[in-house]
């Protein structure tokens, strides 16, 4: 009689964690889709023959201005005046904040004049300006 032989177990696949790393993509993704929606508003950037991606464009303060001339700070509506005043009190708490200006390509000049103006005075003195560039392979300030 022979004796008897052990059949190997079955692999088993855990799906438990596999679970749990989905939900945690799904939430990090979500998160960062939000935070990236909330800080640009749809506006059709201007093009440019020449134009260079900063590495520090991340953390400047964000100021867009529509087609119609309105003015928002980051997604906030927002006047000149009291964009002055914002940033006037954001630069006793940050000294040397920098300005990320994205303008429509079809805003008056004057508005963004007003704008770098109403900085100016607030004591900004670094801004860049989002723009296309000629490949048009993304934003460049």
């Amino acid at each position: 009689m022979m004796p008897p032989v052990d059949e190997p177990e079955d692999a088993k696949f855990a799906m438990a964690p596999m679970i749990d790393m989905v939900f945690l993509l799904l939430v990090f993704f979500m998160c960062a889709s939000h935070i990236n929606s909330q800080r640009n508003l749809k506006i059709e950037i201007p093009k440019a023959t020449k134009g260079v991606i900063p590495k520090e464009r991340p953390d400047r303060w964000v100021v867009n201005i529509t087609k119609d001339g309105s003015v928002y700070s980051g997604d906030q509506p927002i006047t000149i005046e009291n964009l002055k005043s914002l940033v006037t009190a954001r630069l006793r708490e940050v000294p040397g904040t920098k300005v990320y200006v994205r303008a429509d390509a079809s805003a008056h000049h004057k508005q963004v004049k007003n704008v770098m103006n109403a900085m100016a005075s607030a004591g900004v003195d670094d801004f860049i300006f989002g723009v296309f560039g000629e490949k048009g392979a993304g934003e460049s300030p």
